[in-house]
């Protein structure tokens, strides 16, 4: 990054130094503020869980190198917020939990809800045929 254009009316070291910092600080600030909307923005929709919990971890760890890192509370949060509807029930019962789960955690459960939710429409989908073939 070409960053003379930005010192070069200043005459001491100091001022060069605090010049710098302050665009620096700006650049700074506001790749943290798009960090934040971007967890805003989060959605799971199409997206398996596997997809959407790397999505939010990639953020989550941008947080944490640039020197921000957020809560486990927040992270849970805006984890929760973004996921479709068929995790609601879970998410309530994660809501209930006197400690913030580890990303780990979340994605095992979550992994484990999305596979047993597809397998359960599987089955539901078969039943009618072998109900229907069973009979005379």
């Amino acid at each position: 990054m070409d960053v003379l254009h930005l010192v070069v009316d200043c005459f001491t070291p100091h001022c060069v130094w605090r010049t710098l910092e302050k665009a620096f600080a700006s650049l700074y600030n506001s790749r943290i503020m798009q960090l934040h909307g971007s967890f805003q923005d989060l959605w799971q929709g199409d997206s398996s869980v596997s997809m959407y919990m790397q999505q939010t971890k990639s953020l989550f760890d941008e947080l944490v190198v640039a020197g921000r890192p957020m809560s486990l509370e927040d992270f849970n949060l805006y984890v929760f917020y973004g996921l479709r509807g068929e995790f609601k029930h879970l998410v309530m019962s994660f809501i209930t939990k006197a400690e913030p789960l580890l990303y780990a955690d979340l994605h095992s459960h979550f992994l484990t809800h999305e596979f047993m939710y597809k397998n359960s429409f599987h089955s539901m989908d078969a039943t009618p045929s072998l109900l229907s073939s069973s009979l005379p």
